[in-house]
């Protein structure tokens, strides 16, 4: 097989290898994107460093994917995926959305929930995910699975044909819908930087370093460039601008979730993923994610009973990108030598 297999985001660019099909993942390696000048030199580097032969590569990227240019939302790399194929001299290669592959991931725990609440949390504890919210699945409904990191991920997952199928969208650029009086003072402020208030202009990392700023000009503060993984700090130590901050980017979360279980149906449970929440979980259970979870009208309990579970494990993408490869739904993307 001589696959390997990557997670390319805003921010990290995660790599692992797989010799053949009856091996395991190996050669796990976390590069910083902004290390590098383009793709081609963080595969360059990767490959060298390990002293790998690769012949397919399976890529998960924080961006569409259905065209054949690729640039990335929140990197400076952009690329052509027939070039990359060129370049590399490659058998096979797929280049899909990363949180299509974190989806693909729990492919098997999808299929394998089930009413019998008991029976999912030893699912989800074999999954390594913690129970943020106990719940009931509806049998066959699909799966949401999403979170902020340097940008915000969203996507649905379901079963078709006895495999799982993720739909690729860009859900975190949906715009921002306040649910409380100071949500509404946030857009205003917003709205002087921006037209456009997408979700993931508030719930991901440059989302926090906003909120912060806001949240500074309302107590009196000067505002300040304090970086996002600063904040996240402060707010754990108790200050309390940043601890704010925190809380509101949990509770428009809430909000947010609980839309896209509306429009998509995913009543069999939510998967929190990516790299903020599960460095500041405690902070969620402290926040107004739950009453803007719930605050859905005459649709509460709709809501109200679909499970969700968080995922700290930085592998996910990886994982997801090595079931693609193989995934017959995901065989019209592949590029293979002629």
């Amino acid at each position: 097989m001589n696959l390997l297999v990557a997670d390319i985001g805003g921010t990290n660019a995660r790599f692992a290898y797989q010799a053949d099909n009856t091996r395991e993942l190996s050669n796990f390696a976390y590069l910083k994107c902004s290390d590098f000048v383009s793709i081609y030199d963080a595969i360059e580097f990767y490959k060298n460093d390990n002293n790998l032969d690769v012949r397919n590569m399976s890529i998960a990227v924080a961006s569409t994917t259905k065209h054949d240019s690729i640039k990335f939302t929140n990197n400076t790399w952009s690329f052509k995926q027939s070039e990359v194929f060129e370049y590399f001299k490659l058998d096979k290669l797929i280049f899909i959305n990363d949180f299509v592959a974190q989806s693909l991931c729990f492919g098997s725990f999808y299929k394998n929930l089930s009413e019998d609440q008991s029976l999912n949390n030893k699912l989800a504890l074999k999954h390594k995910l913690k129970i943020i919210r106990n719940g009931i699945p509806i049998n066959k409904a699909p799966l949401l699975v999403t979170g902020p990191g340097t940008g915000l991920g969203i996507c649905t997952l379901f079963q078709l044909h006895d495999n799982p199928l993720a739909i690729e969208g860009e859900g975190g650029h949906s715009s921002f819908a306040p649910n409380s009086n100071i949500e509404i003072e946030l857009l205003q402020f917003m709205k002087m930087k921006y037209n456009h208030i997408s979700n993931e202009r508030l719930v991901s990392g440059s989302g926090i370093e906003e909120i912060y700023n806001f949240m500074c000009l309302k107590n009196g503060l000067e505002p300040n460039d304090f970086k996002a993984p600063e904040i996240g700090e402060k707010a754990l130590t108790g200050n309390y601008e940043a601890k704010e901050s925190i809380k509101l980017l949990f509770s428009i979360l809430g909000t947010i979730i609980s839309s896209v279980i509306l429009i998509n149906g995913t009543q069999s449970g939510v998967i929190l993923s990516g790299g903020i929440t599960p460095k500041l979980k405690e902070i969620l259970s402290i926040s107004d994610f739950e009453i803007n979870l719930l605050n859905k009208g005459r649709r509460h309990d709709y809501v109200k009973n679909v499970p969700i579970w968080l995922t700290e494990d930085s592998n996910n993408g990886l994982y997801g990108a090595l079931n693609a490869i193989n995934n017959p739904h995901y065989i019209d993307k592949l590029i293979v030598k002629r």
